[in-house]
C-alpha cells in the first residue's frame, strides 16, 4: 500500500517533526489521495509496521482525525473512512466558497506584483498538465499538489492569518471529499479550473474584487458539482 520511498522518507522527516504530529500528517495524507476503501477497515497493525511505530502513534492520529470528521472508530469493529450524506457535502461547499471568495477579495486588496508573479508562476505548472499523457490518476494527484500550493499561495497573500487558516482546513476537507468520489475529479476539471485560477489572478492584477469574489464562488462550487455527478452515477451504476 506505501511505497518504500515514502517509508523512507517519513523516517527521515520524523527526525525533524514529533512522530505523532508527523504521524497524523502522513495518514492524512493518505486520507486525502483517496488510499483507503470505505468498506474496508484501516489496516492499523500493517500502518503502524510500514511506518516502523507502534499502535499508539497510529490509534492517536486516527483519533485526532476522528475528531476532525474524517474517520470513524467503532470500538471491537475497527477504524472506517467516514461517509457524509450528499445534503452535507453541498452545505460544505456553500461554506467552503464564502470562505475562498473572501480570501479572493482580500487577495485583490493586498497582494503585490510578486505575490502575483507566484501565483502566475504555479498556475502555469497546472497549464502544463493539460497536455500530460499520464494516467487520470496521476494528473489528479498532479494538479492536487499544484492546487493546494496555489490556494495556499492565495491565502497567504491575503494577509489575515486567522481567515487563512480557517479556510486552509476547510480546504483538506473539500480533497477529502474529492477522494470519497473514487473518480479523478482533478484530472476531469483540469481545463475549467485552470481557466478560473487565470480569471480569479487576472481580476487580482486589475483590482477587481467582484470578479474575484465571483470566479472563486462558482470555482468552489463547481467542485461540488462534479461530485453530486459522480455520486449520482455510482449509485446508478449500482
Amino acid at each position: 500500500m506505501i511505497q518504500r520511498t515514502e517509508i523512507l522518507s517519513v523516517k527521515h522527516t520524523t527526525r525533524r517533526a514529533g512522530l505523532a504530529e508527523y504521524v497524523y500528517g502522513y495518514i492524512k495524507n493518505l486520507l486525502l489521495d483517496g488510499r483507503f476503501d470505505v468498506s474496508v477497515a484501516i489496516p492499523v497493525d500493517t500502518l503502524a509496521s510500514e511506518l516502523d511505530v507502534s499502535r499508539q502513534p497510529v490509534m492517536d492520529a486516527l483519533k485526532r482525525l476522528s475528531l476532525e470528521g474524517f474517520v470513524v472508530i467503532q470500538p471491537q469493529v475497527g477504524c472506517h473512512v467516514r461517509e457524509y450524506h450528499p445534503e452535507e457535502v453541498s452545505d460544505f461547499f456553500r461554506l467552503f466558497a464564502e470562505g475562498e471568495a473572501l480570501i479572493a477579495e482580500l487577495l485583490v486588496e493586498r497582494a503585490d506584483r510578486s505575490d502575483i508573479a507566484m501565483l502566475s508562476a504555479i498556475s502555469s505548472q497546472i497549464g502544463e498538465l493539460r497536455g500530460s499523457n499520464a494516467p487520470a490518476e496521476e494528473i489528479s494527484q498532479q494538479y492536487r499538489q499544484l492546487n493546494r500550493k496555489l490556494h495556499f499561495e492565495m491565502r497567504r497573500a491575503s494577509r489575515s492569518v486567522p481567515v487563512a487558516e480557517v479556510v486552509e482546513s476547510l480546504g483538506d476537507r473539500s480533497d477529502f471529499f474529492i477522494a470519497a468520489s473514487r473518480k479523478p475529479l482533478f484530472a476531469d476539471r483540469l481545463e475549467a479550473a485552470h481557466a478560473e485560477h487565470e480569471a480569479i489572478i487576472a481580476a487580482v492584477r486589475n483590482k477587481d474584487p467582484e470578479s474575484a469574489r465571483a470566479v472563486m464562488k462558482q470555482h468552489i462550487l463547481h467542485i461540488e458539482e462534479r461530485i453530486r455527478g459522480a455520486t449520482a452515477a455510482k449509485r446508478y451504476a449500482g
